[in-house]
């Protein structure tokens, strides 16, 4: 089917039967004006008006029917131009769906194999936290058991103490029944009796003093041992803490150190080496970034001494934007310090 508008297509119609039209007129108009012939004189000067105006009119159809042939073709000309820039559109859109589409993937795929790091990072933090918490419930449970048996011997000691009290106390009421009842009896054989009696009650009171003595002391040794492994098991327990902690930071240390080293991987990956740039130039630049990664400023900190390598570096600084991001975003840094050597890195 032509491109053509329909109104292009019809003037060439139009044209022909506006031309017929006009012809047409002009005959009957110069029919209906012939004079009737006379004798003398010739009568062609009312022909050659006709045929003047016939011409004319011819003249005026074709310059006509030139223009809009003309026009015609710089109409179709633009029509084609803008379908060609269209085409031209559409296919640039295309592409960059194409693009889009393709950068989405791997988006996708990054945040897909983040997320999975991310999830076995934390069921490995979160299997140390179930054991540390296990062992510290282990050693609770052992302080309580060590409390409980502390408790328990205070009691049988107290029960022993009082036992002892109540023996002594009956003794004493045995001694002075029988002192009673021996009374009347023989002065010297009563006092004999009672000094016998007296010693007797002496050395046990010694003996009993001497089992409490021991009794105490045991009891103290015990006593001591378990406030020692009272404190050791603190010792443990806070040297465990302090272990944690140094392998937290650790951690922490090394997280940021792979951090820089990738944000270092993907500067050198966009760095060209100027021209004329010589071995063993280095600078330091501190990069500027916001969320996300996307660097804000590239600044030279300390200068190689060549312009030109100290602009390339800035370069590919703004090049690797957006840096990577951090597996731990507490590792995120705004600012951070790069010293950019090539040679150190086996740039070539």
């Amino acid at each position: 089917m032509s491109r053509e508008p329909l109104p292009d297509r019809l003037l060439p119609a139009v044209y022909a039967l506006a031309l017929h039209a006009a012809v047409a007129a002009v005959l009957v108009v110069s029919l209906g004006e012939v004079p009737v012939p006379v004798a003398a004189g010739p009568s062609a000067e009312p022909v050659e008006a006709v045929v003047v105006d016939e011409q004319r009119l011819t003249d005026e159809l074709e310059r006509l029917r030139e223009r809009d042939e003309r026009r015609r073709r710089e109409e179709h000309e633009r029509v084609e131009r803008l379908e060609k820039q269209a085409e031209d559109a559409r296919r640039q859109r295309t592409e960059e769906e194409r693009r889009l589409s393709e950068l989405e993937r791997l988006r996708q795929e990054r945040r897909q194999e983040y997320i999975a790091a991310e999830q076995e990072r934390e069921r490995r933090e979160a299997e140390r936290l179930a054991e540390l918490t296990r062992k510290r419930e282990a050693e609770a449970e052992q302080l309580a058991l060590l409390e409980r048996q502390r408790r328990e011997e205070a009691e049988q000691a107290e029960a022993e103490r009082r036992k002892a009290e109540a023996e002594r106390e009956r003794i004493e009421e045995q001694v002075r029944i029988a002192k009673a009842e021996q009374a009347q009896a023989e002065e010297a054989r009563r006092k004999e009796e009672e000094k016998r009696k007296r010693i007797e009650a002496e050395k046990k009171k010694a003996e009993e003093e001497r089992k409490k003595a021991e009794e105490a002391r045991r009891k103290a040794e015990e006593e001591r041992r378990r406030k020692e492994a009272e404190i050791a098991l603190q010792e443990e327990i806070a040297r465990a803490s302090q272990q944690l902690e140094k392998e937290r930071l650790a951690l922490l240390d090394a997280g940021r150190a792979e951090y820089i080293a990738q944000i270092k991987d993907k500067i050198e990956r966009n760095w060209l080496r100027p021209p004329g740039a010589t071995a063993g130039l280095k600078c330091v630049v501190r990069v500027s970034q916001i969320p996300g990664g996307e660097v804000v400023q590239a600044e030279i900190r300390t200068s190689s001494g060549n312009v030109a390598f100290d602009r390339s570096v800035e370069d590919a600084v703004l090049r690797a934007s957006p840096l990577p991001a951090p597996k731990d975003p507490a590792l995120f840094d705004r600012y951070i310090v790069i010293t950019f050597d090539p040679e150190d890195q086996g740039i070539d």
